[in-house]
């Protein structure tokens, strides 16, 4: 899959570089991987632990 989403983004790279030219290319396609990663590193929520206090952790062991 991440192979065939590069290639996806080196293709429009190039049609991108032939009308607007190489330095625009760059900044697009760097950006197209940016976002590509960025959407890739987002962890799945998780629900938060409550924190016991000594009394409530004293009745639960005894």
């Amino acid at each position: 899959m991440k192979k065939i989403i590069y290639t996806a983004i080196f293709m429009g790279g190039l049609f991108v570089g032939m009308f607007k030219g190489q330095e625009v290319r760059q900044r697009w396609v760097a950006k197209m991987k940016n976002r590509h990663e960025e959407n890739k590193q987002t962890p799945p929520a998780t629900p938060e632990e409550v924190m016991l206090d000594d009394y409530e952790i004293a009745a639960f062991h005894s």
